[in-house]
């Protein structure tokens, strides 16, 4: 998620833990595990495109990583404390560390982007796809309660802060579930054997939704509106792309394994940019939860087998796609 998020949640859980003596000093600490693990978009390659992009949200994000960070973070404080000739608490400083960090990962695997949770024991990318990266109504309801919890040394109102967490996430698993069940009933009067199906929250919100399923080939996609009713607004479909199939790219080449490397990071689920050619996009993501056309992708260029391919994105939207969104969102329909 935003490093708003990771802050505020990072200082939450950390002066939960401690007493009130430690309350600021926890809230420093928690603060900076809570960010710390995104220092990763520091790790680049000039030379390879996708090398950020694998590195986010690796091993810095990883539950072994985590009591490293925190325990680093809180040895900080410490240190900075003892420089100011003050008296400091250790050990729930450090316990504090270890959970604002923990509280890192966890909070980014309730996205869908996906994190390497599991590292190094595993390659998985884990994603619960309950949440979107930016989700204002979650975030900033936690700032006045942590603000109170540090200014008046109250654990009360961190407490505050993580039951809303908690709650907007239990109705976020609500919101899935019933857009899922959706999802595979309307799979099944279309009469499609729905393989993969997936559903994710669009852009800063729980209320539409975009579901992702394949079938014979071609990744159909739906968009729900969940209120009162699951409704459906709009669909669209693209044919899926496999890696093995691109015959006119060198077997064993750089670019054949860029192409691997990025149906690894997209899930398999790849697809031609229907307004960008030549570029393989990654279907999961669109600015339109009811559009194919996605955010990102990679620039294939058969005549360059052996260079790396480049890394698109396309994160500046029309106009348009908000006012699309946000008609969707407030009044249920497509304008």
């Amino acid at each position: 998620m935003d490093n708003l998020t990771h802050g505020l949640l990072g200082m939450a859980v950390a002066v939960c833990v401690v007493p009130r003596e430690s309350v600021r000093h926890a809230a420093a600490v928690g603060f900076l595990a809570g960010e710390f693990p995104d220092l990763d978009i520091l790790l680049r390659s000039e030379s390879d495109p996708l090398f950020a992009l694998e590195m986010h949200r690796h091993f810095t994000h990883s539950l072994l990583m985590a009591p490293v960070i925190g325990a680093a973070m809180a040895w900080l404080v410490m240190l900075w404390q003892r420089w100011r000739g003050r008296a400091y608490a250790g050990k729930a400083l450090l316990l504090a560390g270890v959970m604002a960090a923990f509280s890192h990962g966890l909070c980014d695997v309730w996205t869908s982007y996906g994190t390497r949770w599991y590292w190094p024991f595993a390659d998985t990318r884990v994603a619960w796809d309950l949440i979107s990266v930016i989700d204002p109504l979650f975030t900033l309801p936690l700032l006045l309660p942590v603000c109170l919890a540090i200014k008046r040394r109250a654990r009360k109102w961190a407490a505050v802060a993580l039951l809303w967490a908690m709650f907007y996430l239990c109705c976020s698993v609500l919101q899935q579930v019933r857009v899922l069940i959706a999802a595979n009933d309307a799979a099944v009067e279309r009469g499609h054997d729905a393989r993969r199906l997936t559903v994710k929250p669009s852009f800063g919100n729980i209320i539409v939704w975009r579901a992702l399923y394949e079938c014979r080939g071609e990744a159909h996609v739906l968009c729900f509106r969940a209120t009162g009713e699951v409704k459906l607004l709009g669909e669209s479909r693209a044919t899926l792309v496999k890696p093995a199939v691109l015959r006119e790219i060198a077997p064993g080449s750089v670019l054949a394994r860029d192409i691997e490397r990025f149906a690894h990071f997209s899930d398999g689920w790849l697809g031609w940019h229907p307004q960008q050619a030549g570029v393989l996009g990654d279907l999961r993501y669109a600015m339109r939860p009811d559009a194919v056309s996605p955010l990102w992708g990679i620039v294939v260029d058969a005549s360059k087998p052996e260079a790396h391919a480049p890394f698109a994105t396309f994160r500046r939207t029309r106009d348009e796609s908000w006012q699309v969104l946000w008609q969707m969102i407030w009044h249920g329909e497509v304008p």
